[in-house]
């Protein structure tokens, strides 16, 4: 009775260990592009949080409103579990203009990877919707600076 009773114990933690081996590289593998996104959202926001002038005008306060709500919503869905400052390197010695268009340019990318995703959700629409605004903001605060 007692081996019968260790091979069922045996045998439950082999399975919960093989379900989990196989099964978790699977769910996060699910959201890939949105994992992209979370990194290249961050980034533009970490272009956004340093300007020449050490002071953030109402366009670029706006832009990282809209990029936090567009990290929120991503990770609704797909948690990376990593915090707005874990991001790719930048750099940091860019200049502010070509600070804030390489900001638009992960915007982009970013918008392009939350659009190969359907989680059905609606975190996506909203997503998008807010990549948006923060691109118009960014690009109404290149406009100011030249």
């Amino acid at each position: 009775m007692k081996s019968s009773y260790r091979f069922a114990i045996a045998a439950s933690v082999l399975t919960l260990f093989l379900a989990l081996s196989f099964g978790a590289p699977a769910a996060l593998a699910r959201y890939d592009s949105y994992h992209s996104a979370l990194g290249q959202l961050r980034a533009a926001r970490a272009y956004m949080a340093h300007p020449d002038s050490g002071e953030l005008h109402d366009q670029e306060k706006s832009a990282i409103v809209e990029i936090d709500a567009a990290i929120a919503e991503l990770k609704s869905v797909a948690d990376d579990g990593k915090g707005p400052d874990d991001h790719p390197s930048i750099d940091s010695h860019a200049r502010w203009i070509a600070g804030l268009n390489k900001a638009v340019e992960l915007l982009n990318k970013a918008h392009d990877n939350v659009q190969k995703e359907d989680d059905g959700s609606g975190a996506k629409d909203r997503a998008i919707q807010h990549i948006a605004q923060a691109r118009k903001f960014i690009t109404q605060a290149i406009a100011l600076e030249q």
